[in-house]
């Protein structure tokens, strides 16, 4: 006989992950449109492509990043269009919160887009799969962003949706990354679940989009929603042992909660 057990599936930020870890940042730089972030410890990150989530240092460096290189334990970082700045002391207090659920990532080496879809080229066989959510950091603000990918021309090459529909001639990339996000919440071995409900909660003051999906189809792809408001989705999908959940938000005070019950 089947048992039906409630369940929650995931609550907490998409954009950390469904496990991260923190950091204080102590130092900050920008270079050659390149970010150098300095931790007060080990940041214990090995995965170029890592997802990090920057606040409190300025309204240049807040944000969220694929990460670019990993020079050494204390160090990082990500593309930045923007003048140089010089380093100096973060005070009183930044973060950097790393999506540790990100392990597959890698620099990308050339970018195009036409009619609102751009194609990423990788040095190497990225491994990514349609309806993957990725994180590209390049610092081209027409293709920045996180996105569900929509096709896999090669095991080098990937496409995505952007909003731009202005053509960009094939480029090389000296700098830049994506990450694959990791999964929120994934169905275990021996066992369905239903999806029965959803909340996103904006924190802000400000409208923010998000994305959620459901076994890799989007039940909300980058949609609207408004300053300190919540949406509520009244869900009843059925997944099977392996599939998952994932989700991002564009700002970091957006939480998730996905409910719903087990059946093993």
């Amino acid at each position: 006989m089947a048992t039906n057990t409630p369940a929650l599936f995931f609550r907490g930020n998409p954009n950390y992950g469904a496990t991260n870890s923190q950091r204080y940042i102590s130092t900050a730089a920008l270079t050659s449109n390149l970010v150098t972030i300095t931790t007060n410890a080990t940041h214990g990150i090995t995965q170029v492509g890592t997802i990090v989530t920057i606040q409190g240092v300025s309204s240049v460096y807040d944000g969220v990043y694929a990460i670019q290189s990993i020079p050494s334990t204390t160090t990082f970082t990500y593309v930045k269009t923007n003048a140089n700045i010089g380093s100096a002391a973060v005070s009183p207090v930044a973060t950097a919160t790393f999506n540790t659920a990100v392990t597959n990532g890698q620099t990308i080496s050339n970018k195009a887009a036409i009619n609102g879809f751009a194609t990423l080229s990788t040095a190497s066989s990225h491994s990514l799969a349609v309806n993957d959510l990725v994180t590209i950091t390049i610092g081209d603000s027409a293709i920045d962003g996180t996105y569900i990918i929509s096709a896999i021309p090669s095991s080098t090459t990937f496409v995505v949706p952007i909003s731009s529909t202005t053509a960009i001639s094939s480029a090389a990339v000296s700098q830049g990354a994506y990450g694959r996000h990791g999964a929120l919440y994934t169905v275990p071995a021996s066992t369905s679940i239903v999806v029965t409900n959803a909340l996103v909660s904006n924190l802000t003051a400000s409208a923010v989009t998000f994305t959620l999906n459901l076994d890799g189809q989007p039940l909300a792809y980058n949609a609207a929603l408004a300053a300190n408001t919540t949406a509520f989705f009244d869900i009843k999908q059925v997944m099977a042992t392996g599939k998952t959940i994932t989700g991002f938000s564009s700002n970091s005070l957006v939480d998730f909660q996905i409910s719903g019950i087990t059946v093993t």
